[in-house]
């Protein structure tokens, strides 16, 4: 029986610059890229949660193998985990700004 290697965990993908160097972007700057970047990982978080159930229902029936299923399963995880760290992180920055006197 041989192992099949891991496959790589793609990166988060990187935005554009806004041109503002320094400062903060003028409203609206960005926003279409950064929105797209979200929806991107949100449905790649979505793929890999459901890649990870159709393992799992595999595995249960008899049919798929078990190393794949916890590899699914513990991506999903992982990918689950870093959303939502990133999400606070967001959330914080957000709140850090929107407290900040001008």
């Amino acid at each position: 029986m041989s192992i099949a290697p891991i496959p790589s965990v793609p990166g988060i993908p990187n935005l554009p610059e806004t041109g503002v160097a320094g400062a903060l972007a003028p409203a609206g700057a960005g926003t279409d890229s950064f929105s797209s970047a979200i929806g991107t990982a949100v449905d790649a978080l979505q793929k890999a949660q459901a890649t990870a159930s159709t393992a799992e229902a595999q595995a249960a029936a008899g049919q798929g193998s078990l190393a794949d299923t916890m590899i699914a399963a513990s991506r999903a995880s992982l990918d689950t985990q870093v959303t939502n760290d990133l999400i606070n992180r967001a959330l914080t920055a957000y709140q850090s700004i929107m407290q900040m006197s001008f």
